[in-house]
């Protein structure tokens, strides 16, 4: 019995790798992100700012043969800036997309390769709305922009499973090819050829035991850069280190409680020296929905940091502090037995940041975002 569940996983999982992109599969990636940011205070003479922005794009393909495909994408842009009270300048931006494209595959198993390209077109409209106060007229501008062009394309997928699947892919708009960097990402994947639906019932689980009740995480994000520049015979320099060490305990089966440490500190010098930190504490719970190695979670996180500012010769000072919250979700991804890759899909945040002043300035920002590209991140679990 053993033999024949491991004998029907190996069929079940050649299948599924050779089948990926036959005919009858359909890919689909995406992205969405909201934002409002409300800034208000009592100066000058008492203000209000909102400034709601919307950004999407999504992407959809179709197999029609054997490795080709033929796809579609769409993406937009809205940003608008409105201001009340004394500030006389109200702006808005909009931006629409389209293209069409189609691809070649190549590649077995569980990794592909491609390469294509199509063509695409974009339509910008920027207004501005200003008020002169002294002679009370409000005049408005605006500036219609449109570009078509083709561009080429050349990626690689990892699939995960039969559904998720690990993008890498860069664009050129120059013939032949000039890629100026690369987009990592997640696509899900419709759709079943007919050799998958044969046996897809002989599926058994893949279970790992990194969620299990009495084990600890680790993991960190760490960036760090640095630039230095002569400039009529002045030296100007700057370093910067971005860092997030976490820590974590599954105090239940598919349960995780957390702390992580976000850090930010820069530091320029030239005709003066100043350097900012930025230090948080954030603490966060997670729940994993399924006990597969490729396994969906949704957890929340409190975060709460302070931000400080130092220019030579004056001593350091606290300019602001900030606490708020965040809901997210996304795909975890069971490494081995002591890895657990995961990549936040999902978030909706809101948070208030209230200024060290006499001015009683606040600053409230709110947020939703849900991706196919989001940031990976690596924990250790012993």
């Amino acid at each position: 019995m053993k033999f024949t569940a491991t004998l029907s996983s190996c069929l079940l999982f050649v299948q599924l790798s050779l089948a990926q992109t036959e005919p009858g599969r359909a890919l689909w990636s995406g992205n969405l992100q909201i934002n409002t940011t409300q800034l208000a205070g009592e100066y000058p003479n008492g203000y209000t700012r909102r400034s709601p922005q919307l950004n999407f794009s999504i992407n959809h393909g179709v197999f029609l043969q054997n490795n080709w495909m033929l796809g579609l994408a769409v993406s937009g842009s809205h940003y608008k800036q409105v201001n009340a009270n004394t500030i006389p300048l109200n702006q808005q931006y909009t931006r629409g997309g389209l293209s069409a494209f189609v691809r070649k595959y190549w590649g077995t198993n569980n990794w592909r390769i491609y390469a294509g390209g199509g063509i695409g077109g974009s339509l910008d409209q920027y207004r501005q709305e200003v008020y002169d106060a002294a002679t009370s007229i409000r005049s408005e501008n605006r500036t219609n922009t449109y570009q078509v062009s083709p561009f080429t394309q050349i990626g690689g997928v990892y699939f995960l499973d039969g559904r998720w699947g690990m993008e890498v892919s860069t664009n050129s708009t120059i013939f032949p090819f000039t890629f100026s960097g690369l987009t990592a990402g997640l696509i899900y994947m419709t759709g079943r050829t007919r050799s998958e639906r044969d046996i897809q019932a002989a599926t058994p689980p893949t279970v790992g035991s990194q969620a299990r009740a009495g084990r600890f995480t680790v993991g960190a994000s760490v960036v760090f850069s640095g630039s230095k520049e002569d400039v009529n015979l002045r030296t100007y320099e700057s370093q910067s280190l971005i860092a997030a060490p976490a820590f974590g305990f599954f105090v239940a089966n598919n349960f995780l409680v957390g702390l992580s440490v976000p850090i930010t500190w820069s530091k320029n010098q030239g005709a003066n020296s100043t350097s900012e930190t930025s230090l948080g504490f954030a603490p966060y719970v997670r729940a994993y929905l399924s006990n597969t190695r490729l396994r969906p979670y949704v957890g929340a996180t409190f975060t709460y940091s302070a931000y400080s500012f130092k220019q030579d010769p004056f001593p350091k000072e606290q300019i602001n502090h900030t606490a708020g919250g965040t809901l997210n979700a996304g795909l975890a991804y069971l490494i081995g037995q002591n890895f657990i890759a995961e990549a936040n899909l999902l978030n909706l945040n809101v948070s208030k940041q209230t200024q060290n002043n006499e001015l009683k300035n606040g600053l409230w920002l709110q947020g939703l975002q849900v991706t196919t590209s989001p940031a990976f991140t690596v924990q250790y679990v012993f």
